[in-house]
């Protein structure tokens, strides 16, 4: 077998998981995040060394190169820019397909009750208690971390929503299951495994999936819109300035999180005004609410 089609094999049956890395850009020249698919690896196995790609958050450009990691190490090279030193974590996975956590999570989902939408009642809970914050908001310090604090919870808020309820709809729907599994688009389901894999293991493609949902950063607009558009025929965002706005949001939520609020261009605190907490809870609301509409339509449905 040549090394090229090892190579492939190698990439086709590892894990990935959408990992943040930090670089000097040699585009841009800035010192900045950027974003990545990284090998997962396991506290007891082996050790990778498989091509990936960068992609820059200042000016979009995209790096090709290799990843060198296990457990303790992650080290990666740039093809055309070997000097530039990027700093990343491992990618570390669970020895088991769920952690006990994980497993009582999906349990919980999959006994609830379509028709009541805990999943939406505990968004709209957590994003009319940002709304009410809001009102405190100013320009001042102590305002402005508090601000800062609630645009990131905004986000989060939105991440779960989407995450749970694309999860549950695999667990309640075969059909879902089985239009996410053969997408050729998505490539989910070409993963190759050993049968030593399913061994014991009741509905494995089912758990893969399950596996495969619980790795995607659902703050990935894109992607999250490729997942519902194909398994339910639902589209995320509604017409109008939303995806502006919440594409924003998250770009700021990514500086509080990675950068203590810094923008990753300027270098400055970023400023979240109470409007622009307004507009963003405004926003995400209406969104919620029209892919919730979508899914109660799919249920019906199905």
């Amino acid at each position: 077998m040549g090394r090229a089609k090892q190579l492939m094999l190698e990439m086709e049956e590892a894990q990935w998981e959408e990992a943040d890395v930090s670089f000097c850009c040699p585009n841009c020249e800035y010192d900045v995040d950027g974003t990545t698919s990284l090998p997962v690896v396991y506290e007891h196995g082996g050790e990778e060394h498989l091509p990936i790609s960068i992609r820059c958050f200042s000016c979009n450009s995209s790096f090709d190169g290799w990843v060198k990691t296990d457990w303790f190490t992650c080290e990666i090279e740039l093809d055309e820019h070997p000097d530039v030193v990027v700093k990343a974590n491992s990618a570390r996975g669970s020895t088991s397909d769920y952690e006990e956590y994980d497993h009582d999570y999906f349990e919980w989902l999959e006994q609830q009750e379509l028709s009541s939408r805990p999943i939406l009642k505990a968004f709209l809970r957590t994003i009319d208690d940002v709304a009410a914050l809001a009102s405190e908001i100013s320009l001042e310090p102590k305002p402005q971390m508090l601000a800062r604090m609630l645009l990131a919870q905004s986000v989060t808020a939105l991440e779960v929503f989407l995450s749970d309820t694309l999860i549950l709809a695999v667990l309640s729907h075969k059909a879902v299951q089985e239009k996410l599994l053969r997408s050729k688009s998505l490539e989910i389901g070409t993963k190759q495994f050993k049968l030593t894999d399913a061994f014991g293991v009741e509905d494995f493609a089912k758990e893969k999936l399950l596996e495969h949902l619980r790795s995607i950063s659902f703050h990935n607009i894109t992607k999250v819109s490729n997942l519902y558009q194909i398994g339910m025929g639902v589209t995320i965002l509604p017409e109008g300035d939303a995806a502006d706005i919440i594409q924003e949001a998250i770009k700021i939520r990514h500086d509080c999180v990675h950068r203590n609020g810094k923008n990753q261009e300027t270098g400055e605190l970023n400023v979240v005004t109470q409007e622009s907490l307004h507009d963003l809870t405004d926003t995400l609301s209406r969104m919620v609410r029209f892919v919730d509409d979508q899914v109660r339509a799919f249920d019906t449905r199905s």
